[in-house]
C-alpha cells in the first residue's frame, strides 16, 4: 500500500483501526496535515504520489476520501464509509454504463 521509505505499515494499520473506530461514532473522519505526514510525508514525496497512496489506503478500508488544502491551515483527509446505494452501485456516483 504504502512503499515510501521510513513508512511502516503497522503505524498506517494503527492509523485504519483509529479512522474504523471513529467511524463507527460518527458519519465522517478529519485527519489533519500534521497527522498525514506521519504516514506520508509531505517532504518525501511527490504531491500526486501522495494523493494516489491516501486515496488507495481509503479504498482498501471501504472508505472514500476527500483531500482539501486549505492553504495556511494544511492538508485535510475526511474519511467516509462506502455504503452500498440501493441500486447496488456500491457507493459508486456514476453507475456503469
Amino acid at each position: 500500500m504504502n512503499e515510501s521509505k521510513g513508512t511502516d505499515s503497522s503505524f498506517l494499520k494503527t492509523l485504519a483501526k483509529h479512522i474504523a473506530a471513529q467511524l463507527e461514532e460518527r458519519g465522517f473522519y478529519i485527519v489533519f496535515e500534521d497527522d498525514l505526514n506521519r504516514y506520508w510525508p509531505s517532504n518525501d514525496m511527490e504531491p500526486t504520489t501522495r494523493l494516489k497512496e491516501i486515496h488507495c489506503f481509503a479504498e482498501a478500508h471501504g472508505w472514500s476520501v476527500a483531500i482539501v488544502d486549505t492553504g495556511l491551515f494544511g492538508t485535510r483527509a475526511i474519511f467516509q464509509r462506502l455504503e452500498p446505494d440501493p441500486d447496488g452501485y456500491e457507493s459508486s456516483l456514476v453507475p456503469p454504463s
